[in-house]
């Protein structure tokens, strides 16, 4: 365990705060510092993500030709490849089923653009959250070979599917799954492109389903160059070109940004900065989104937007959006799916109440229990995974939120905490026979299952689970890259430590402390955030803001703190508002700063 930062054994939120480095990273990042002449808190940041001394170049300018390995790497990807460019060379028709989300949208829209350049006019099947549920469905796939199929790639699902699958087969529809879902030991009746099934040595099971699907297309697109097809009347198409629509589902999907990924955002965000293709661009005007586009962006105002469609609307929204080359029909598109984002909050605000009150009811006022299983006879299947999300971040437990259904079953989304594998879990209970259905990756999962067996799912969790959990709760440790003051905290410098990223899941956003700093001004802010003002002793001040802490204890301690000096722990990021632009802070601690210590 490194040491303590600022001597903070306690904060608001119950946390000690520690320093990212121990000694050994500590000379690194001096070592770093020197050799490549970065500023100190760079240096630091780029040692304390294990950036070694001379890979410091290459990390601070991620290449996508650099760091994509051999598509082939990937297990059944040769064949899989082959088959697809054959259908290509004969004009086959193909069916694309993709999940209804970013990831799956992405993915979806990444393909069918590239078939499309192939001269192909593939049909796009995304399937309806509530009445086909997950994945491939047998009805579906009956529709898409009565429409003349021969055949069906599934992306961002299908590694479970084997009884759709095996009637795809029935049908004389050849298969090819592009997925990165957790595989059981055996597989459907397909090439399964898969990194996370288990003969899989190619280690990118971190990858997006639409990262796949990039690789896919690569892997295609070669063996077409080699059999001659790209010509001046069907010019083969620049694949990079795609990168914003890869970024955008890695983002989404919450996968690691390392190595390859982390290369498909910092290029695909470049891309998206020029706003050349219609879907995105509707997007992100009507997301009134200012300044060019960042990691964050991505994943809480676009990927939402398309996310709507698929939970409260039409499935198919997110992935014509991105198809469409028609402006008009793009902003038409991109309206709806803000209006039913919209619509979506005000569900997911009313369903929370609910879901945080009978949690709370659960576990009581000591906060008892290894997990948080909520359910509810009137809430919306499309939003629970959203709900699930709240309430880990709440409680820091591993979370379930379970619509229950009208027929006697319900459907849920969990969520988890780092250390605890949700997706085994899941996947054990239906092996026992708790779930009807159910399946995930370590910090995300869906169940389905009947609507008495809800209590016995909750108590078969809070089993499996408890000791898990109580490792991963024990350390609540809050690690801190940096200090800076409110003088030193400027865009320059946000600038500057963005060399390091793109920065999310994988790649954290850099945390700084601003050591025994004066709580200026405190007050909340849309009912739900908590907007701060902090001095230094120099007199420099910063804008600050905590976002959905009103009422919870970070904003108590900030609305009851005024006027005291504090240490202050969060992320910097640039304000952009009526053409100006200034450093805030983005508050994630505070603690109380020594007696002895004056600002």
């Amino acid at each position: 365990m490194t040491r303590l930062f600022l001597d903070v054994e306690r904060s608001a939120l119950g946390r000690s705060w520690r320093d990212r480095l121990d000694e050994r990273a500590t000379a690194r990042a001096t070592a770093i510092a020197q050799r490549h002449n970065v500023p100190e808190l760079l240096a630091r940041i780029l040692a304390g993500r294990d950036v070694a001394v001379d890979d410091v170049d290459a990390y601070l300018d991620p290449t996508v030709r650099r760091l994509m390995p051999d598509p082939h790497a990937l297990t059944a990807m040769e064949p899989a490849s082959l088959r697809i460019a054959d259908a290509i060379v004969r004009g086959e028709r193909v069916a694309i089923f993709g999940d209804y989300d970013v990831d799956g949208a992405t993915a979806s829209a990444l393909l069918a653009r590239f078939l499309r350049d192939a001269g192909l006019d593939p049909m796009v099947h995304i399937p309806d959250r509530i009445f086909e549920g997950y994945g491939p469905n047998v009805d579906a796939i009956r529709a898409l070979a009565d429409r003349g199929a021969t055949l069906l790639i599934t992306v961002d699902c299908g590694t479970t599917s084997h009884e759709p699958l095996a009637e795809a087969r029935r049908l004389g529809l050849d298969v090819v799954v592009i997925d990165h879902h957790q595989a059981d030991e055996t597989l459907p009746d397909a090439l399964v492109v898969n990194p996370n099934r288990l003969d899989d040595l190619s280690e990118l099971g971190h990858l997006a389903a639409v990262g796949l699907v990039f690789m896919t297309v690569v892997a295609v697109n070669r063996v077409l160059r080699e059999r001659g097809f790209w010509s001046d009347m069907r010019p083969e198409p620049d694949l990079l070109s795609f990168l914003d629509i890869v970024a955008l589902g890695t983002v989404a999907d919450v996968v690691p940004l390392r190595g390859l990924n982390r290369a498909f955002v910092a290029k695909g965000l470049v891309a998206m900065r020029a706003r050349e293709r219609p879907g995105l661009t509707a997007l992100m005007d009507v997301a009134r989104l200012t300044g060019p586009p960042e990691p964050w962006h991505l994943g809480f105002l676009l990927g939402p937007r398309i996310n709507a469609g698929g939970r409260i609307g039409r499935a198919d929204l997110g992935a014509q959006l991105l198809l469409t080359d028609d402006t008009a029909e793009a902003a038409r598109i991109a309206a709806e799916l803000d209006r039913l984002n919209r619509e979506r909050q005000a569900l997911e605000l009313a369903m929370l109440a609910e879901a945080e009150a009978e949690a709370m009811a659960a576990l009581g006022l000591e906060e008892k229990g290894a997990v948080v299983v909520t359910a509810a006879a009137n809430w919306h299947p499309g939003v629970v995974g959203l709900i699930a999300a709240r309430l880990k971040e709440r409680f820091n437990r591993p979370a379930f939120a379970i619509a229950l259904e009208p027929g006697g079953t319900g459907t849920g989304s969990g969520r988890s905490i780092p250390g605890v594998d949700l997706g085994r879990a899941v996947r054990q209970a239906v092996a026992e026979g708790l779930l009807l259905k159910g399946g995930g990756h370590a910090m995300a999962a869906g169940v389905t299952l009947r609507r008495d067996a809800v209590a016995a799912f909750r108590a078969y969790l809070e089993t499996e689970l408890s000791d898990t959990v109580e490792a991963a709760r024990a350390e609540r440790s809050l690690l801190i890259d940096g200090a800076v003051s409110a003088a030193g905290a400027n865009v320059a410098l946000i600038e500057t430590l963005s060399r390091a990223g793109p920065f999310g899941a994988g790649n954290p956003e850099p945390v700084v402390a601003l050591p025994a700093h004066t709580i200026a001004y405190a007050d909340e802010v849309a009912q739900v955030h908590v907007r701060v003002r902090l001095r230094s002793g120099d007199g420099a001040m910063v804008n600050a803001i905590a976002f959905r802490a009103l009422g919870q204890p970070l904003g108590r301690a900030l609305l009851e703190g005024r006027g005291q000096t504090v240490h202050a722990a969060g992320t910097l990021s640039i304000d952009r508002w009526n053409g100006n632009e200034r450093a805030q802070l983005r508050l994630i601690d505070v603690a109380p700063v020594d007696p002895r210590i004056r600002p």
